[in-house]
């Protein structure tokens, strides 16, 4: 998933990207998700989402150990990067069971 086109690097050495607009039936990318490039090599991880709603800013913690490889990413700003594909079915069950109540019987003395 397309998840922005990078804007530049935060004082933080977080790279920013301003994300392309969402629609409501798109799934947002959770935080700690890894972040591709479009050669499918992995450049960070998803550190924090803020900014509006439609249109938000994204920044992703890099790798330390792609350091040189870093560099190039920020020279090339516009470059978009990429989420993998994610089942979309809920991680926890967020609705109780649908079993049939259980049926009162007064004690017998």
């Amino acid at each position: 998933m397309n998840i922005g086109k990078i804007l530049g690097k935060s004082h933080s050495n977080h790279l920013i990207i301003r994300a392309s607009s969402w629609e409501s039936d798109k799934k947002i990318p959770d935080i700690g998700e890894p972040v591709y490039t479009s050669e499918k090599k992995r450049i960070g991880n998803i550190a924090d989402i803020f900014g509006p709603v439609a249109k938000p800013f994204v920044s992703i913690k890099m790798i330390r150990s792609l350091d040189t490889h870093n560099e190039d990413i920020l020279n090339n700003r516009g470059m978009s990067l990429y989420t993998l594909p994610s089942n979309r079915k809920p991680k926890k069950k967020n609705y109780r069971s649908k079993s049939p109540p259980k049926k009162f019987s007064p004690k017998k003395k």
